[in-house]
């Protein structure tokens, strides 16, 4: 068995968003993030979708969203993104979901001895305000309510990793949709929990364009950490590890 993460791939086939005014190597996304999977992917391998998974802002509007990436191959395991709007509850997404997709939010799950822990996450301190809670034209600032929203998730990673006792695992993943350190690569709450369950390996998206640069990738402690948003893996996703 093979891991594997990419993130945002920003699907919209109930009502179309064309990505490519974002950038012209955004055209067909899908299509690449597809054949790149299938070309390398075994029916025994995993995927992690580290968030925004769809424009759509209903579930009912992300089900062509949900049944392209049940059609990929092996078993997908699921994430929520900021901009994963039509996802209103863990629950509610299992019941419409095919049987090869886990979804996951501050819980996790472990597969063949590996444990895949997740949360959304939020923008850590020391970063600039999420544009998310910004009005149009808003000098972009890190706000009261960002640090609670932080706080919150912090505690939801807590949740989904002590989600893990009394589970039998041997190595451990851990995966948010936003960085889990600001862009200066300064310890945060999610650091700290990663470092105290001993994760392998620590996944993310919501980067693009020229944000990838302050993303960090490297080992920090006994984890690696990895950028995995579907433009700065060229579309391709990202090898976490083999079994």
């Amino acid at each position: 068995m093979r891991i594997f993460a990419i993130g945002d791939p920003h699907l919209s086939f109930a009502a179309p968003k064309p990505m490519h005014i974002f950038g012209e190597h955004w055209r067909d996304h899908d299509k690449k993030i597809a054949e790149n999977w299938n070309r390398i992917a075994n029916d025994d391998d995993v995927l992690i979708i580290a968030g925004d998974i769809s424009w759509a802002m209903k579930l009912e509007e992300a089900a062509a969203d949900l049944e392209w990436i049940a059609r990929l191959k092996g078993r997908k395991v699921l994430i929520k993104g900021n901009h994963d709007l039509w996802w209103s509850s863990r629950s509610k997404v299992r019941k419409i979901a095919d049987p090869s997709i886990e979804i996951l939010q501050a819980d996790s799950i472990v597969i063949n001895g590996v444990a895949i822990a997740g949360t959304r996450g939020w923008q850590c301190p020391g970063n600039e305000g999420s544009a998310d809670m910004l009005i149009e034209g808003a000098e972009a600032r890190y706000t009261e309510q960002d640090f609670k929203i932080y706080q919150r998730e912090v505690g939801r990673l807590k949740l989904a990793l002590e989600s893990l006792r009394g589970k039998a695992y041997r190595h451990l993943i851990v995966v948010l949709h936003y960085p889990p350190m600001n862009s200066q690569h300064e310890e945060s709450g999610f650091t700290r929990l990663i470092d105290e369950y001993g994760a392998d390996w620590c996944v993310h998206g919501h980067l693009h364009g020229d944000s990838i640069k302050t993303a960090f990738n490297g080992v920090r402690g006994k984890t690696h950490y990895r950028l995995v948003s579907a433009d700065s893996v060229d579309f391709a996703p990202f090898p976490v590890m083999e079994i």
